[in-house]
């Protein structure tokens, strides 16, 4: 095989590359880059500058293999082109790069070797012609080499981007891991907080009855018992004392009373706190709307994170606010296009 007949496969390479070279510029302008480099740094082989390299097709075209291996690499590369394959794209213009290597350094070393043999002989001017074809050689082999480091390069930077993307990816998934598993320990603490509160709710909802079946008792005492000095009658110092003990377990039982109530009304808070944190990530899935769903999440956290209804001093937000009312209607808006 000659060295002017592997101009046939480059012929069909373009061919190939002209077919695609506008969408593989757009998909993926690394295999496009890299392969146009090939493609011309073997027009440039193949050109007059370099025409020497053909006197030297005896000495380095002799492996079948090799030749044969070069047209396979043609024929892979020509049909993953019109398949714009880019990771394919690269692989089979390395291999075709690296064809060329070879050719040139074979060039090269048998450039060197004759021109030492030619000198041995006194021939001069021949062997100061080996020696150029052998420094114009390897500035060919340089080029290659560039060409080899610039594909190189371009891997490592789309690796690298892709390593990037990945460990991005991997944030924001620990970020979402993250909030799940704070906004459990959340939804965990507003349902520990709600038995709490209910829990001694009830407790104070005892000591009222308590108190009041105390005070029913102490009524009756006062009007049919017996005087404490007087047995037979009551004095009015008796119905004084009576009086006050009375007052005083009344007033514990509206105490308690109202204890019973700010306590019920707390553990209901948490209670729905905690199905809202339940059900809310289910609420805003079918909103693709990110201005809503921030407004959501922030309205969302004002309610979670602001005030307890023991608070009288910040209401925070609340259903009822126009803010929630507007987030709703775009909300639902949202969901009825989503819909369609």
């Amino acid at each position: 095989m000659k060295l002017s007949e592997f101009s046939t496969g480059l012929e069909s390479l373009n061919e190939a590359y002209r077919e695609v070279t506008d969408q593989l510029r757009m998909e993926d302008s690394e295999a496009n880059a890299g392969f146009r480099d090939v493609l011309l740094i073997w027009w440039e082989a193949l050109s007059p500058d370099y025409e020497f390299l053909s006197t030297y097709e005896e000495s380095v075209l002799q492996d079948k293999k090799s030749i044969d291996d070069h047209e396979n690499t043609v024929e892979q590369l020509g049909n993953v082109l019109r398949q714009r394959d880019s990771k394919n794209i690269e692989l089979w213009s390395a291999y075709l790069l690296d064809t060329l290597q070879k050719y040139v350094d074979k060039v090269a070393q048998t450039a060197r070797d004759k021109a030492a043999r030619v000198e041995g002989t006194g021939e001069k001017s021949e062997a100061s012609k080996m020696r150029d074809d052998h420094r114009r050689t390897l500035l060919l082999a340089t080029r290659i080499e560039q060409a080899d480091l610039s594909q190189r390069l371009r891997a490592a930077v789309k690796e690298a981007r892709a390593a990037a993307k990945e460990a991005q990816g991997a944030a924001e998934s620990a970020k979402i891991a993250a909030g799940v598993a704070s906004g459990a320990e959340l939804t965990k603490r507003f349902k520990a907080l709600s038995k709490q509160q209910l829990r001694t709710a009830t407790q104070f909802r005892w000591l009222t009855a308590v108190c009041v079946l105390a005070g029913i008792v102490g009524t009756y005492w006062i009007a049919f018992g017996a005087g404490v000095s007087h047995p037979a009658e009551t004095t009015t110092g008796d119905a004084i004392i009576r009086v006050s003990l009375l007052g005083a377990v009344l007033g514990l039982a509206t105490y308690f009373g109202r204890q019973a109530g700010y306590h019920r009304d707390l553990g209901t808070w948490a209670k729905t706190i905690e199905e809202q944190l339940l059900t809310f990530d289910g609420y805003m899935e079918p909103v693709h709307d990110e201005t809503i769903r921030d407004g959501m999440r922030a309205a969302f956290a004002a309610r979670v994170f602001g005030s307890s209804p023991d608070s009288k001093d910040d209401s925070g937000v609340t259903l009822g606010s126009s803010f929630i009312s507007e987030l709703l209607a775009a909300v639902g808006k949202s969901g009825a296009n989503a819909a369609k």
